[in-house]
């Protein structure tokens, strides 16, 4: 019996359509590398790059290929949905996260049901290998489930706005061969901004394409760097990532923007809690939060109960800081397909099978929203029109939190 969502995302598939002639498979490293490679390179770098594909976003990082999978004809290879498994930083604890991306059909076997073939098998697959969430970005997920995620935040300055600091360590572009420090310096700083993946994740393959500027202490030893990329434009310098002392990291900044002769100097894809934005907002600056409907990015509960157990010391946390640290209950999470409890009792939480009482979160996919604290807890249950019975909405506020959730660019699947 397929999952009770399989249905609703079978909605461009011919019920006539026979898809026993297709061939449906786990991806295979010995095997099928080079057609990922190719057919991904077709769908999305106009057939160029396939080496660079198979040695870089497919190969040599964290893609799963046991919850990959394929869809053959014959010996043809005509759909692929890609997984990146990795570690998500969320309050105090990491997650198992099933990153998807690199997903196409050769346009001659589009609706026909493929992708919803070989999404159901990853999914079982997801579970069956301890994942607890995946997030992808893009459209047309909405009927797999996935529920908004997080926004675009974007940071700017105009020239005149850029602090004028005075850079006290000489910078050097960063190789390759630093990637290991560099992956070292990213999760120290990072261990308490949610969203972000703990690293080794992708490993670059030359210096331009890091775009990163670092600088050392008296030791010779890496202890800061920034990795700032123009746009297609060349209008504007964006930083994608800022580690180590923040105002040498701003100065180095301000170089790299008066070389280039940009207008304006931009920070993207970085946490609301990061020093560098804590600093810019001391000052002048102009802050974008682009909202999305059905796109961008998105994330789905693969396994409700895990999610819960391992959030479950922030959870008590929470409830003993709160005015419900003498309450006893039961909050009921109905999340669609899957559902808990969480037996409350005087700032103890335990997690549960037990049925629906009087006090209740219902929300069906939008749940994974308040898991991951995508926003403010009020706003997400308005948008997503979540039911709270009982003590739920009070409990939902003091529960999940908005933890401003973020993944960087150099993350990104």
């Amino acid at each position: 019996m397929p999952p009770d969502w399989i249905g609703d995302y079978n909605e461009n598939m011919d019920s006539s359509q026979e898809l026993d002639r297709f061939d449906l498979r786990p991806a295979d490293p010995d095997k099928h590398l080079m057609a990922i490679a190719r057919i991904t390179s077709d769908a999305f770098a106009g057939g160029e790059y396939v080496d660079e594909i198979s040695q870089q976003y497919i190969g040599n990082c964290h893609y799963d290929w046991s919850v990959s999978h394929l869809v053959f004809d014959q010996d043809r290879l005509v759909h692929h949905w890609g997984v990146w498994g990795y570690p998500m930083r969320l309050g105090s604890v990491t997650l198992k996260v099933a990153g998807v991306g690199a997903v196409v059909t050769e346009e001659a076997y589009r609706r026909q049901g493929l992708m919803a073939l070989a999404a159901s098998a990853s999914f079982n697959a997801m579970l069956e290998n301890g994942y607890d969430l995946s997030i992808l970005r893009g459209r047309h997920y909405v009927k797999f489930g996935y529920a908004r995620a997080w926004n675009y935040v974007t940071y700017r300055l105009q020239a005149d706005e850029i602090p004028a600091l005075p850079t006290r360590q000489t910078c050097e572009l960063l190789g390759p061969d630093l990637m290991d420090e560099i992956n070292t310096l990213y999760n120290a700083q990072h261990q308490t901004f949610s969203g972000s993946a703990v690293r080794p994740t992708f490993r670059m393959l030359d210096p331009e394409g890091m775009k990163a500027y670092g600088w050392r202490d008296s030791s010779g030893d890496l202890v800061g760097y920034v990795r700032a990329v123009p746009t297609e434009d060349k209008k504007t310098l964006q930083c994608l990532e800022a580690v180590g002392d923040v105002e040498q990291g701003l100065a180095v900044l301000r170089d790299l923007f008066l070389i280039g002769e940009y207008e304006t100097l931009a920070f993207f894809t970085m946490p609301h809690q990061h020093p560098v934005l804590q600093h810019l907002r001391r000052g002048a600056c102009l802050v974008e939060d682009r909202c999305f409907y059905n796109t961008g990015w998105r994330v789905r509960t693969i396994n409700l109960h895990s999610t819960l157990e391992k959030i479950q010391p922030d959870l008590e946390n929470r409830i003993k800081s709160s005015a419900f640290k003498d309450w006893s209950g039961k909050l009921f999470i109905d999340a669609g397909s899957q559902n808990a409890s969480l037996e409350i009792e005087h700032g103890s939480v335990r997690i549960s099978g037990s049925p629906a009482g009087e006090h209740g979160i219902e929300g069906g996919p939008a749940i994974a929203r308040l898991l991951i604290g995508s926003d403010d807890p009020g706003e997400v249950i308005r948008q997503e029109h979540i039911s709270c019975q009982g003590a739920g909405w009070d409990l939902a506020m003091i529960l999940f939190p908005n933890l401003y959730p973020m993944m960087s660019h150099w993350d990104e699947y």
